[in-house]
């Protein structure tokens, strides 16, 4: 179960400071709901431990790797882990005093968590990728 969303974004600060945050693990992961914690093994790859909010579920670990880096105007990241692969692009362009984002996300489903989402695939894949921006939002104003 595969599905693709895309939209762009305006940031308050330049391109620089934007591109530093998407690949920042202190920003990125605890924008996934129910992380317990993480771990940095080098700058491109870290891993997350998770525990879903259902009783007896295990914790999982999901990995992530900064794909592809040209800083200050492309990032590319996956996550891997507990069913699910993700990945997400971000094109970054001066705009004004501020930078414009133009991001995709593919996200692909597998196993127990596919059944569990169901139709809805396409609303997680969009509420995910609201709470990451929202994070690195959050960041920029801290």
């Amino acid at each position: 179960m595969t599905t693709v969303i895309e939209g762009q974004r305006r940031f308050d600060a330049p391109p620089e400071r934007v591109f530093a945050l998407l690949t920042d693990p202190d920003v990125v992961v605890p924008a996934i709901p129910a992380v317990r914690g993480h771990t940095v093994v080098d700058p491109d790859h870290w891993h997350a431990k998770v525990k879903p909010p259902l009783p007896l579920a295990p914790s999982i670990t999901i990995r992530f790797a900064v794909l592809e880096r040209r800083a200050p105007e492309h990032a590319a990241l996956r996550a891997q882990g507990g069913g699910a692969d993700v990945t997400s692009t971000f094109e970054l362009a001066p705009s004004g005093d501020g930078t414009l984002m133009h991001w995709r996300t593919e996200l692909t489903l597998s196993g127990v968590i596919a059944r569990l989402v169901g139709p809805g695939l396409d609303a997680v894949a969009q509420r995910q990728a609201t709470r990451t921006l929202d994070a690195v939002e959050r960041a920029l104003a801290g």
